[in-house]
């Protein structure tokens, strides 16, 4: 496997960045139920969540690129589940990155926060109505 040098790196984290931003809307993370979708398969259901990103979406600093939701806030939750998947979209609704979702103690690509996480999950039950808070969210 090749190792890419670190100024290449920083130019890929940019240009994630600039393509997420594309479009008129804001960028999004879509939270899903179906863990299948960790993979960016197409989802049949809607999302349980949208996190708006704000615009820039991101920074990157010391060659991480990590994300800002648009109300630090959080947002609400639109149908009642445990997200195991989330998608990332472009402004345009491309797919960005797609990846697990856990709560902030755990090891998912996404984390969230909002509501308590049953004993043995990892992932917190939301309710529609409620707030759901993007944790950390971090690309090397």
């Amino acid at each position: 496997m090749m190792t890419i040098g670190p100024a290449h790196a920083l130019a890929q984290l940019a240009a994630t960045l600039a393509f997420a931003d594309d479009g008129a809307l804001p960028s999004r993370v879509l939270l899903y139920a179906d863990a299948a979708l960790a993979t960016g398969g197409t989802p049949f259901d809607a999302p349980l969540a949208e996190i708006a990103l704000a615009k820039p979406c991101g920074t990157v600093t010391d060659g991480v690129l990590t994300l800002h939701p648009a109300a630090p806030g959080g947002s609400m939750v639109l149908a009642n589940g445990t997200p195991r998947a989330a998608h990332w979209v472009s402004g345009t609704g491309a797919l960005v990155a797609a990846g697990t979702v856990t709560d902030v103690d755990h090891d998912g690509d996404f984390s969230i926060a909002g509501a308590p996480t049953a004993p043995g999950d990892t992932s917190p039950a939301l309710y529609a109505g409620g707030v759901v808070l993007l944790g950390d969210v971090t690309l090397y």
